[in-house]
């Protein structure tokens, strides 16, 4: 027993001896020398690095984001609220000025409901009711036409005188009451956040057709809607709101017809254009911002005020008929006598 106890002894420390011999050859192995470096030298180790856009150039405050504006640099640290791609931010618009090598942060790019406008166009809103607004059955992404009830304290010259006409045409539903036009990023979260407090109103009770209509904000009755308005349109928009009541007319989203204002007389501006103006600067008078400057007041909305271009000629401009006598000179009544003067 005592020889098995020294063979066994003797086998442990020839083991002990071999992993130690080991141990000591790994800890001398060279490190991986990468192509192109002498075996002598060992390549440093390079820190982790995250991808992170920055500006190539100077950005402006206003002006869209190019491609070429961008690139890609690595940073050791992560960053919060940052880019990594610079297709998301090509389009976006800085809201101040970016210095070269900044970092790009979502909160140096603008962001909420004027993304939803296009160029030219401006949000404007609307008072709405049931009776003006198809009866509530307005969505935000919808197509409306309005039209103008001009009533004759509105601006027309004769009383008891009205009218009622197509204002603005094709105009893009961004907000109705308290719904807004979403993206489809947008619409997904929603859905996902309805559906978690469809779940708790279930559980609490809440949920219920009256404890919805009381709490949400959401079903109370319309009270405006915002309107992406053409900024030459503008004008009419808001005077027609004070001057008279707008209805809007719910319209097909394939429907782009659209009435031809070449046909008819341009209402003058109140302001008039000055009159050593070269004939390029006339030219920009017809630029929608200018035309939105130089404005429109209620004779030029009801259709009575001057005209930049000649009307055509209404019932009020008809020649009238000569009388039958007209030839005859002048009648001359003296009680029941009557004669003639002038030549025949």
């Amino acid at each position: 027993m005592l020889k098995l106890t020294r063979v066994a002894a003797i086998l442990l420390i020839g083991l002990a001896v071999i992993l130690a011999i080991v141990a000591f050859g790994i800890s001398r192995r060279a490190a991986p020398v990468a192509p192109g470096i002498p075996a002598t030298a060992s390549a440093p180790a390079q820190p982790a690095t995250w991808p992170v856009v920055e500006a190539a150039v100077a950005l402006p405050a206003g002006r869209p984001i190019e491609a070429g504006d961008l690139r890609v640099a690595g940073h050791p640290e992560q960053s919060t609220g940052g880019y990594t791609s610079i297709n998301a931010l090509v389009g976006a618009v800085p809201t101040q000025d970016i210095a070269v090598g900044t970092r790009i942060s979502t909160s140096q790019i603008a962001q909420g409901f004027s993304l939803r406008l296009n160029p030219g166009e401006r949000a404007l809103a609307v008072p709405v009711d049931e009776l003006a607004a198809a009866g509530n059955r307005i969505q935000p992404g919808d197509f409306v036409d309005v039209f103008l009830n001009l009533r004759a304290s509105g601006g027309l010259r004769n009383e008891g005188d009205a009218q009622t006409r197509l204002l603005v045409s094709r105009l893009r539903v961004l907000s109705y009451g308290a719904h807004d036009l979403q993206t489809a990023t947008d619409l997904a979260s929603d859905g996902a956040q309805a559906t978690a407090d469809s779940r708790a109103q279930d559980i609490t009770g809440e949920g219920s057709a009256s404890n919805r209509s009381r709490n949400d904000p959401a079903t109370a009755p319309a009270r405006s809607a915002v309107l992406a308005v053409p900024v030459a349109e503008a004008n009419r928009l808001l005077l027609g709101a004070q001057q008279g009541k707008l209805f809007l007319a719910l319209r097909n989203p394939a429907d782009i017809g659209l009435p031809d204002h070449a046909l008819f007389p341009t209402p003058g501006g109140v302001l008039s254009p000055r009159r050593e103006l070269s004939a390029e600067e006339r030219l920009a008078l017809q630029r929608p911002e200018n035309d939105a400057y130089a404005g429109l007041d209620s004779d030029a909305l009801a259709g009575r005020g001057r005209s930049s271009v000649a009307a055509l000629p209404g019932p009020s401009s008809t020649p009238r008929r000569a009388s039958p006598r007209a030839d005859r000179g002048i009648e001359i009544i003296r009680g029941d006598v009557s004669s003639h003067s002038g030549s025949r």
